[in-house]
């Protein structure tokens, strides 16, 4: 099962502040927010500060949450990001209590390289990683959904999504 991640953080390299999966069928979605301490970046107030919901939590629960939401496929599960920190913050997620490993669950990531794409130009509420994730899978499996020749993926990205 493909899960598409978008996630909103605090600048460049910053705290994770919402996270987002979208499953390859739009079906199951999970979205968190976490517990900030940082000073929040003036532009993040501005742009997703008020687009988030304001249940905040703290990070271990949602590492909790987002596993079983994850387990609850059998078989490989692979994260389909276009941003390298989206990539990150769901892998740090993936500890729990101090640094330990959360039980293993069968997961690969792949980041999608898709010139002339950015969510930020299709959400619906840019900025805001539910939507975002959503926008993100919609273009991808609308995508995939095309022939080759039609479609903007391109092959590389085509072959690495084909076993997924």
């Amino acid at each position: 099962m493909r899960y598409y991640v978008d996630t909103e953080f605090n600048g460049n390299e910053g705290q994770l502040l919402s996270i987002a999966l979208v499953s390859q069928d739009g079906e199951r979605k999970f979205y968190a927010e976490q517990h900030w301490h940082e000073l929040i970046q003036p532009w993040v107030r501005e742009h997703v500060v008020p687009l988030l919901a304001g249940a905040q939590m703290p990070r271990p629960y949602i590492s909790k949450q987002m596993r079983k939401f994850l387990e609850k496929d059998s078989g490989l599960v692979t994260i389909v990001g276009d941003w390298p920190e989206d990539i990150v913050h769901v892998a740090s997620l993936m500890l729990r209590d101090m640094g330990k490993r959360n039980p293993p669950i069968q997961c690969r990531f792949l980041m999608l390289d898709l010139p002339g794409f950015n969510t930020a130009d299709h959400s619906a509420k840019p900025h805001n990683a539910l939507d975002d994730a959503v926008c993100l899978r919609e273009y991808v499996e609308t995508q995939l959904a095309l022939d080759q020749i039609e479609s903007s993926l391109s092959r590389e990205d085509r072959a690495l999504l084909a076993g997924t």
